[in-house]
């Protein structure tokens, strides 16, 4: 395994009819940047162009699956909005807001639909984008000590999420407001028993556990794979779940683009102000801190 640039990077090594795909990026909980990003698309273009490769494995390198998308880049995506007639700096466009997001969200419905089996590995944090590529994956072994959910949504998002249908479909209505509207983190078994995850097992097995759930999909005939997985394509779109990948776009730029009022935690102008650790901890005592009404 290569040793990871500041950007990280996502390695990629195809063996015995497995491609494994390692996020690489211990030293930030293996949260994705741009660059990794576009690896990760490269992995998945390689593992569909050689014919050997039957499964892909999904894992992160070091103590943790993937922490989400990199905060630092997290409001800076959407580039340069120029300058008015007066000097004044101006807000990135929707449509430009839009694009962004569209390509964004392509990257889950990769996986998503990807031709081949595919399984992940979770372990520790698996959190935000983190949680989506492992929703986004046919199989998904979790160890105990995994960490699943979704507190990007403190960022004010309050539900926009990029895989709705499919977490509404997985863990019914309630249990998905609740995971999203809370924003909840759920550890390993709390995320089995929701549906989150197929198996939970000792962390020092998860590794092992992997690679008999691979061996046994590389047994499997490579055109039989290939059918199998279009057809749960297309049952997915019947059932309407792909719809998400359209939507999914259009409510992030509305969610990112949003009206702070007084009294609400403003993470990116606080950020600007503190730096990513000291606001990402902010923003946690500030949900964490109950609300009490004035005695009358």
């Amino acid at each position: 395994m290569s040793t990871p640039s500041q950007q990280g990077s996502v390695d990629y090594l195809a063996r015995d009819g497995r491609a494994y795909v390692t996020l690489n990026r211990p030293e930030k909980r293996n949260a994705m940047s741009q660059t990794m990003w576009e690896q990760l698309m490269l992995a998945y273009d390689k593992a569909e162009d050689d014919d050997d490769v039957r499964v892909v494995v999904l894992r992160g390198a070091g103590d943790d699956f993937c922490a989400g998308h990199d905060l630092a880049e997290v409001g800076n995506q959407y580039g340069d909005g120029g300058t008015d007639e007066q000097g004044r700096k101006r807000r990135p466009s929707q449509r430009a807001r839009l694009q962004y997001d569209k390509h964004y969200i392509e990257r889950f419905q990769r996986i998503f639909t990807f031709l081949k089996p595919t399984v992940a590995l979770v372990r520790g944090y698996c959190l935000g984008g983190g949680l989506y590529m492992a929703e986004s994956c046919d199989l998904v072994i979790a160890a105990d000590n995994a960490r699943m959910g979704h507190p990007e949504q403190k960022l004010g998002l309050s539900g926009a999420a990029y895989l709705d249908a499919w977490e509404i479909m997985t863990l019914g209505a309630r249990k998905a407001r609740e995971l999203l509207l809370l924003a909840e983190v759920w550890d390993a078994q709390e995320a089995r028993a929701n549906g989150l995850v197929n198996k939970v097992v000792p962390l020092g097995e998860l590794d092992e556990r992997g690679e008999e759930w691979a061996e046994r999909i590389v047994r499997l005939p490579r055109d039989g794979i290939a059918l199998g997985k279009a057809a749960t394509n297309m049952a997915m779109q019947a059932l309407g779940v792909t719809s998400q990948f359209a939507y999914g776009p259009v409510f992030h730029t509305l969610a990112t683009n949003m009206r702070w009022e007084p009294g609400e935690f403003n993470f990116m102008k606080e950020r600007s102000i503190s730096g990513v650790r000291a606001s990402t901890h902010q923003r946690e005592a500030f949900y964490q801190t109950p609300v009490r009404k004035e005695e009358s």
